[in-house]
C-alpha cells in the first residue's frame, strides 16, 4: 500500500523533472565562441583556481575534466597547446539545517531550477564558474556558470561533470565554426544572412508597426518563421518589399496596405569556413491578400509583364512560393552578403484574385468589380538579387546596409541604418536576464520618387524603417 511519505517523494520527483529540464536548472549560463580559428589545440586542461579547499577543488576539477572532454570532441590529431578552462568556486556556503521533509527538498529543487539559490542561502549554495581560454593569448573563448542549493561537498562532483559537460558540449557545437554569432544575426533589415538561429533560440519581433514574425531554432542548421500581418506600402513609387518576402506597391495612389501570411523553413546548406563562406536556403508558402486599397488591387511589378503591371484583384488572394538563396562571408567584424529572390506563382492552393496583365480587355474579380488588362494563368516567375554588408562596432550595435537592384534603376532600393543589441548578462532570477536580448532597428529605405507630370520626383526620398525583436537564447 502506497503510504503518504511515499506519494509525497513521487509529488517531488514528479516536480523536479520539468524544472530541471527547463532552461534554467543549475547550469545558469553558457555560451562558446566559434572554435575553428583553435583546430589545432589538442583536448581542454582544467585547473581549479582561487582559495579552495582540497576536499572541493579536487572533486571539481576531476569531474569538470571528465565531463568537457567527453563532450568536447577535440580533434584527436591536433598538436598544439591545448585550450585551458579556469574553474574558480564563486560561493560555497555550507547550510544551516539540512532538510528533513520532502516539502522542504522541494522547496530546494525550485530555489536551483529557477535561479533563486542567490536570495535565499539557509539551505547552503554552491557556484562555480568556468572560463575557456586560448592556449596562447589566454583570450576569452567561453564561459559556464552553475549553480545549486545544498551542500558544497555533496554537490562537488555533479558541479564539475554537469558544468563540464554543457561546456563540452557548445564547444563540440563550435568546433568547426568561425563565425561568433550574436542575437539578429539571422537577418539584416529586409534581407536574410547565410546564418540560422540557435537550436532552441525564439524570437518575437514586429516591424513598422504592422509586421509581426515569430522565429524558432529547431537545430543546428535549421530555422522555421511565421509572419504574419500587414505592411504600409508607398503606393506611388511602387516600391518593391522584400520585406516581408513580397514584392508591390497598392494599385491607387496614397498609401495602401497588403497583408500576408507567410510560413517559411530556412536551411543552411553550408557552413561559413576560414576561406568558404556560408550558404543557406530558404523556402516560404507566401499567401499576400489586400483589402480596401481601390478597384486596382495590389500592383506586382514584375518582369516579363506588360509596363502596365499585373494586379490581383482587390479583397482577394495570391499565393507565390518563394525562393531565397544567400551566401555570406565575415572579414573579422565586416560581413558581406549577396542573394537573390525567386518568387513562383504556381499557387498550392486555391488564388482567389484575378491576374491581369496591363493592355486591352478587362476581367471580372471576386468582388465583382472590373479589373482592366489581359488575363494571366499566373504571374511570370520574379527573381530579385541583393547585397548586404554589416560591420559591428561594439557588443551593443552594428552598422548595416542594403542594395536591391532593379531595372530600371530608378526602381532600386537602398536601405542603411544601425541595429542596438540591448540584453544583461548576469543570469539572475528566473528570468535568467542573459538568455534575453532586445533588437532595435532604425533604418531608412531609400527609393527614388517617380517623375510627375508636373515635373516634380525624380530625387531619392528615405521612408523610415523601424524594427523592435526580442530574442530568447
Amino acid at each position: 500500500m502506497t503510504t503518504r511519505k511515499t506519494k509525497r517523494r513521487w509529488l517531488a520527483v514528479g516536480l523536479s523533472l520539468p524544472l530541471t529540464g527547463c532552461a534554467l536548472g543549475s547550469v545558469r549560463q553558457v555560451k562558446v565562441d566559434a572554435l575553428g580559428p583553435y583546430d589545432d589545440a589538442r583536448g581542454v586542461d582544467v585547473q581549479v583556481t582561487g582559495d579552495v579547499p582540497p576536499a572541493l577543488a579536487e572533486p571539481l576539477q576531476r569531474a569538470f575534466q571528465g565531463g568537457v572532454e567527453a563532450r568536447a570532441r577535440r580533434p584527436v590529431e591536433a598538436q598544439g597547446a591545448p585550450l585551458r578552462v579556469e574553474l574558480r568556486v564563486l560561493e560555497a556556503l555550507a547550510p544551516e539545517a539540512a532538510p528533513t521533509t520532502d516539502a522542504e527538498r522541494v522547496a530546494v529543487q525550485a530555489r536551483t531550477a529557477f535561479g533563486l539559490t542567490a536570495f535565499e542561502k539557509s539551505s547552503g549554495r554552491l557556484a562555480l564558474e568556468g572560463v575557456l581560454l586560448a592556449p596562447e593569448d589566454g583570450k576569452a573563448l567561453g564561459l559556464v556558470r552553475w549553480e545549486s542549493a545544498g551542500t558544497p561537498e555533496a554537490l562537488a562532483a555533479r558541479a564539475g561533470r554537469e558544468a563540464g559537460e554543457a561546456l563540452g558540449q557548445r564547444m563540440a557545437r563550435r568546433r568547426d565554426e568561425f563565425v561568433n554569432r550574436r542575437a539578429a544575426d539571422e537577418r539584416l533589415f529586409i534581407t536574410p544572412t547565410a546564418l540560422t538561429l540557435e537550436p532552441g533560440e525564439v524570437v518575437l519581433s514586429n516591424d513598422e508597426l504592422l509586421l509581426f514574425r515569430l522565429g524558432v531554432g529547431l537545430s543546428r542548421r535549421v530555422q522555421l518563421d511565421m509572419w504574419g500581418g500587414a505592411l504600409p506600402i508607398p503606393a506611388a513609387g511602387g516600391v518593391p518589399l522584400f520585406a516581408i518576402h513580397a514584392v508591390g506597391g497598392a494599385g491607387a495612389a496614397g498609401l495602401g496596405v497588403l497583408g500576408t501570411f507567410d510560413l517559411g523553413l530556412k536551411v543552411k546548406v553550408l557552413e561559413e569556413s576560414r576561406y568558404v563562406p556560408g550558404l543557406a536556403l530558404s523556402y516560404d508558402f507566401l499567401n499576400v491578400f489586400a483589402g480596401a486599397i481601390g478597384g486596382g488591387g495590389v500592383v506586382l511589378l514584375g518582369n516579363g509583364v506588360a509596363a502596365g503591371g499585373a494586379a490581383g484583384a482587390g479583397g482577394a488572394n495570391l499565393q507565390f512560393n518563394l525562393f531565397t538563396l544567400t551566401a555570406a562571408k565575415h572579414f573579422g567584424d565586416f560581413q558581406l552578403t549577396a542573394g537573390a529572390y525567386v518568387l513562383d506563382n504556381h499557387h498550392l492552393i486555391p488564388q482567389g484574385a484575378a491576374v491581369v496583365a496591363g493592355g486591352a480587355g478587362s476581367v471580372d474579380d471576386v468582388n465583382g468589380g472590373v479589373v482592366a488588362g489581359t488575363p494571366l494563368e499566373r504571374l511570370p516567375t520574379y527573381v530579385q538579387g541583393f547585397i548586404g554588408a554589416q560591420h559591428v562596432l561594439g557588443p551593443h550595435s552594428e552598422l548595416a546596409a542594403e542594395f536591391l537592384p532593379r531595372a530600371p534603376f530608378e526602381q532600386s532600393v537602398l536601405t542603411t541604418g544601425v541595429r542596438w543589441l540591448l540584453g544583461g548578462s548576469e543570469p539572475r532570477g528566473p528570468l535568467a536576464a542573459d538568455r534575453l536580448r532586445v533588437r532595435l532597428d532604425l533604418a531608412a529605405l531609400w527609393t527614388i520618387l517617380p517623375t510627375t507630370e508636373s515635373g516634380g520626383g525624380g530625387h531619392p526620398f528615405p521612408l523610415p524603417w523601424v524594427g523592435v525583436g526580442l530574442y530568447k537564447l
